[in-house]
């Protein structure tokens, strides 16, 4: 559906709208631009405004009633507003509302109204209400928000909305939870967290850093957090290449850097898992179960696999039918995890030969001396293949963007896994969307801060929902929306505010 804005309130589902005049473009444009993502269909009127307070009338209607959303919401609206307005819940099987879409209208005469056909469509109107919610006017001190007259629907234009967010050793468990709360809040469905060398292992203690353990009982807290809002935390492993889990610019290794007597895991560079040993299986099956359990037994596990550049190096793996060991080790993983009702994702690139000139301008790793082609066709067709392409297309495609279309003709789920380039995130959008595949993992790396942290979050979350326009300059929004955020958690440090840790970094301050 395409996005609209106008003036006079268009007449919805939910009525012909409020009684209000057409409200001047300028000033209705203000009140708009702090939606992120924007909503198919906006429309506001000039009336008189609607405090959210506890006289507020309410209602909600779904096409189903869910069990215990009445408390949730009231929960919500209590963290986002200050009060719990009394609300009234109502069912209606007629309501024809897309998966976690919605659609509500405020005005003055009748409070407020929203409909949607599951308890994800009630989530994200109140998200949208937040962030069109001003505080009052001409007092001190807070007391109440009130909202304009207006009507709002919007539905989300592909099925998986996802953020892949890096736990690096230096981060710690405010940012992560701050970074949750923005996928939230902009509407994404899932979030694959990849701990990098920082879970605290109770099997294998030595695969993270000593000094910078996360505790299971800090994902607990964290999947529990997310499920409140709307979020499914899925766990990342890397099960084939990125073995230390550390950024191959850093030369670190959390394991043999302390412990050589654990070198036959490992390739000999360590950069890849060894599979012709069957100690390595044991310990990855060790450690991918804790945490599939630490995560709640979430619905995907993100198995990694990208980038094993240093694959079959050692004299067993090099002397092994290598093409056997990965189909078996691939196999092996998908059986472990499909005996507990889950699905394995992993990344794209060690499946398309290195070289070959159909994927000239994209990203490829795979041998052909492994049998990279037959490989694929071996795997079973519920692995999500998740395929990170970071630019834009190059203009000779036109966007058509080939490995996805690759995978997808192949009849595998395909993520779009764009990273900070507008234009890329766009296109590979629209190619999801065109061709109905999975959806969308957008990654954000070790440039999860600043600006670069606004424009992967805006332009996901914008992708995600199908809006196409770049729209106006949201920045502010942004910042207003990660201090609402914050006003969640709560924070209570310099450092846990904003986008980014340090006004001037640390290093800089000292010099003179």
């Amino acid at each position: 559906m395409k996005h609209t804005m106008t003036i006079l309130i268009a007449a919805l589902a939910l009525g012909a709208g409020a009684a209000g005049q057409p409200m001047e473009k300028s000033e209705a444009q203000i009140i708009t631009s702090r939606m992120i993502p924007y909503p198919k269909q906006v429309a506001v009127t000039d009336g008189p405004v609607v405090k959210i307070n506890r006289e507020l009338a309410v209602t909600i209607t779904l096409t189903n009633g869910v069990c215990g959303l009445e408390k949730r919401t009231s929960r919500l609206f209590k963290s986002y507003f200050g009060v719990s307005p009394a609300l009234t819940f109502k069912t209606d099987a007629s309501l024809v509302i897309p998966k976690d879409g919605y659609r509500f209208k405020v005005a003055s005469d009748s409070g407020l109204a929203v409909e949607a056909s599951d308890e994800g469509g009630v989530l994200n109107a109140l998200k949208t209400l937040r962030q069109l919610a001003e505080p009052e006017r001409g007092v001190e001190k807070l007391s109440c928000y009130f909202l304009p007259e207006m009507a709002v629907e919007d539905a989300p234009a592909v099925a998986f909305r996802g953020m892949h967010l890096c736990w690096f050793p230096e981060n710690d468990e405010a940012f992560i939870e701050k970074c949750i709360r923005m996928a939230a809040y902009y509407k994404f469905n899932y979030l694959v967290l990849e701990l990098w060398a920082v879970f605290d292992y109770k099997a294998h203690p030595e695969f993270s850093w000593a000094e910078k353990k996360v505790k299971a009982k800090t994902i607990h807290r964290l999947t529990r957090l997310a499920r409140e809002q709307g979020l499914t935390l899925i766990p990342q492993l890397n099960l084939f290449g990125h073995a230390p889990a550390s950024r191959h610019i850093s030369g670190k290794h959390p394991v043999l850097d302390f412990h050589p007597e654990m070198q036959p895991l490992f390739e000999p560079d360590g950069w890849t898992w060894c599979l012709s040993n069957p100690a390595t299986r044991r310990y990855l099956t060790e450690m991918a179960l804790e945490l599939y359990e630490a995560f709640e037994r979430p619905p995907y596990f993100h198995i990694g696999c990208d980038e094993a550049y240093s694959m079959a190096t050692c004299l067993a793996c090099r002397k092994a039918n290598y093409a056997a060991l990965l189909k078996g080790h691939l196999l092996y993983l998908h059986k472990l995890f499909g005996e507990r009702g889950t699905k394995i994702m992993m990344w794209h690139d060690m499946l398309l030969v290195a070289g070959d000139p159909r994927w000239k301008g994209y990203v490829a790793g795979g041998s052909a001396k492994i049998g990279t082609e037959a490989l694929l066709d071996a795997l079973p067709r519920d692995i999500a293949i998740c395929d990170w392409q970071y630019g834009a297309a190059p203009k000779k495609d036109a966007a058509q963007w080939p490995t996805m279309q690759y995978f997808y003709e192949k009849g595998f789920p395909v993520l779009a896994c764009p990273w900070k380039n507008a234009e890329g995130v766009r296109s590979q959008a629209r190619l999801v969307r065109e061709k109905g595949m999975a959806g969308m993992l957008c990654t954000t790396w070790n440039y999860m801060h600043s600006l670069d942290m606004y424009r992967m979050l805006y332009a996901g979350a914008h992708a995600a929902w199908g809006y196409e326009g770049t729209g106006w300059n949201a920045s502010s929004a942004f910042n207003q929306h990660l201090r609402q955020v914050g006003w969640d958690m709560p924070v209570t440090r310099y450092r846990d505010t904003g986008v980014a840790q340090w006004q001037v970094p640390p290093e800089n301050a000292l010099l003179h």
